[in-house]
């Protein structure tokens, strides 16, 4: 199908049409009869991921849950991929609204940010579930009608708190990296209770099982999986990564300064 021409000349988007056909960016239009529009429709799809991983969430499934038919809900959104990106551009924003704010400290600030990260994907266990397993709209999100990315407002404000540290370009960008899959990876596992300590009586069961003579190095460390929760697990994860950030800084020469993990009380716990 062409472009339509608007009556002032400028080129206008391909809507999804009320019967569902298209697959294109929807109506801004706001609301409808029953007070149905664009921002219900997505708020209710992310409210939806608590539950069910965002890979898995289709219109059909969106329009179920709101009672509507999902002509509707193309008619508003568009298809598959511009509800799928309005979701996680929704989480983002809402996610930068809970952003800590600056300390001037490099480290109080990356481990703030991460933690504040952390704890809201654990709240969307299907944000995270869509994250560590697909690579679109992880970040960069599809924009219309004047809607900022937030996906990139998030990374860029990660990446400057990892960049006050006062490394290289390359050892910011892959530190800020590692620590972005870190988060993500670590929230999956943890939202979705897949760590030894969510299933603790079957694992004692099988390391006591163990004989130490042929996996004494399994049996050295066995205790510690075991104590490891959400909470502790984040701690301990990105406590290295400061580390190693640290550890960059003595390399480049940026700081001599022997470090150790921050415990001053901005540390959001």
């Amino acid at each position: 199908m062409g472009e339509k021409i608007s009556k002032n000349g400028d080129k206008g988007q391909q809507h999804a049409s009320p019967s569902g056909e298209g697959k294109g960016r929807g109506r801004r239009v706001s609301k409808e009869k029953g007070g149905i529009g664009r921002e219900r429709i997505l708020k209710t799809a992310l409210k939806l991921s608590k539950t069910m991983a965002l890979q898995d969430l289709s219109i059909i499934i969106v329009a179920r849950a709101m009672d509507v038919t999902p002509a509707l809900i193309h008619y508003y959104i568009g298809g598959r991929e511009w509800l799928t990106s309005g979701v996680m551009n929704l989480f983002y924003k809402n996610l930068l609204r809970k952003w800590p704010n600056r300390t001037g400290d490099w480290h109080e600030d990356v481990w703030n940010s991460t933690k504040t990260y952390f704890d809201y994907l654990l709240a969307y266990p299907g944000i995270a579930a869509y994250l560590v397993s697909n690579h679109r709209f992880r970040i960069f999100q599809l924009t219309d009608f004047g809607d900022r990315d937030h996906g990139v407002e998030m990374l860029d404000r990660l990446a400057g708190h990892v960049r006050a540290a006062g490394l290289s370009p390359e050892r910011t960008g892959l530190h800020t990296q590692l620590i972005q899959e870190f988060v993500i990876s670590t929230a999956h596992i943890a939202g979705h209770h897949l760590l030894p300590a969510d299933n603790r009586q079957f694992h004692e069961e099988k390391l006591a099982s163990l004989d130490p003579r042929l996996t004494e190095n399994i049996v050295y460390g066995k205790v510690a999986p075991l104590q490891f929760k959400a909470a502790s697990l984040f701690r301990e994860g990105i406590s290295l990564f400061l580390l190693g950030i640290q550890r960059d800084r003595l390399n480049e020469g940026v700081s001599d300064e022997v470090w150790q993990v921050p415990t001053r009380a901005t540390r959001r716990k």
